[in-house]
């Protein structure tokens, strides 16, 4: 569309899959280790990048779901950790979209530190499955 500001470099970031080669100073991977995080450039079919991006995939979460999780994750320990809001057991969230995935993300940190949620989403369905994860003070965001 040629409206990005310079070279946005090759696509993808977010990735999963399986070691096939290490360079000698990641210590914490193996071959063969099932893996996920950050990869510049991942739609590939092999992908190179820095091991301290990449961490063991979790035998229960399959490629496709370890490959949505890194931006989702970092997103909220940014946002809602010790960078920017520092959130803790106790205060009070605002968590706008709280059925999409940063949004889901959102609640489980805050869940984690014993935060209290406040939370839109835009559906009564929406409404109800935040119910179900314990959040007890939701508006519409429509």
């Amino acid at each position: 569309l040629g409206v990005y500001p310079g070279d946005p470099g090759p696509p993808g970031s977010d990735a999963a899959g399986t070691v096939v080669a290490l360079g000698s100073n990641v210590k914490h991977l193996r071959l063969g280790d099932d893996v996920f995080g950050f990869l510049p450039g991942c739609l590939a079919t092999y992908g190179i990048g820095p091991g301290v991006f990449l961490a063991p995939k979790p035998i229960t979460w399959s490629f496709e779901n370890a490959s949505a999780m890194p931006t989702i994750f970092t997103t909220v320990e940014l946002a809602l950790g010790d960078n920017y809001a520092k959130l803790a057991r106790g205060d009070r969230v605002l968590i706008h979209a709280a059925a999409g995935g940063i949004g889901l993300m959102a609640i489980q940190y805050a869940q984690l530190v014993g935060a209290e949620i406040y939370a839109t989403a835009g559906s009564e369905a929406k409404h109800e499955y935040l119910r179900q994860l314990g959040v007890r003070h939701i508006t519409s965001s429509r």
